[in-house]
């Protein structure tokens, strides 16, 4: 009778320490696969694709639209990243702004500030290409850039677009990050 509990008291050792194993392997699996960057980026600049278009909130992007640069990122459980830019006239522009907005899944109020600049800093951009591994420099407006700047009424800025129009340059500038 001893002898048989020795035995069961043995496997039900190994049992809790292959259970442990298992979840340890599990874990390290995890944290690695969530901390590597899933990127989708256009290779240079590009017209009008089934990707660039996929790239926006509204799900289209003007006739007009020349230029296209996109990247969508993620890592982990809440890193995610969304730019794109494009050249059009600028009535495309601003019309595609309100669109994006408009197209939002929580469809927030945004104000339209005229004389602005761009809010898409140096500083930001090398964040973006060091946590996702991206290129990213092709967002970064002329260091003058002045323009109209969308942005959320609500003052959340997380899961909201920011959209930065260059009246002179006839670019729209997006971001929006978690």
């Amino acid at each position: 009778m001893k002898r048989k509990m020795v035995v069961q008291w043995r496997w039900f050792f190994r049992c809790v320490v292959a259970t442990g194993v298992l979840f340890a392997v599990f874990v390290v699996l995890l944290a690695v696969g969530m901390n590597r960057p899933n990127v989708t980026q256009s290779p240079g600049y590009t017209s009008t694709t089934p990707e660039a278009v996929s790239a926006t909130l509204s799900q289209s992007l003007p006739p007009t639209a020349t230029n296209i640069r996109h990247c969508r990122a993620s890592v982990g459980m809440g890193g995610r990243l969304l730019i794109y830019r494009f050249s059009a006239p600028v009535p495309d522009l601003h019309s595609h702004a309100q669109a994006e907005f408009a197209s939002h899944w929580d469809k927030p109020p945004f104000n339209k500030t005229p004389g602005s600049t761009s809010p898409i800093t140096d500083h930001q951009v090398k964040l973006y290409e060091t946590a996702f591994g991206i290129d990213a420099e092709w967002m970064l407006p002329p260091p003058n850039a002045v323009g109209i700047l969308y942005e959320s009424a609500d003052g959340q800025f997380s899961h909201r677009p920011t959209i930065f129009v260059d009246d002179a340059k006839g670019v729209l500038y997006f971001q929006m990050t978690d």
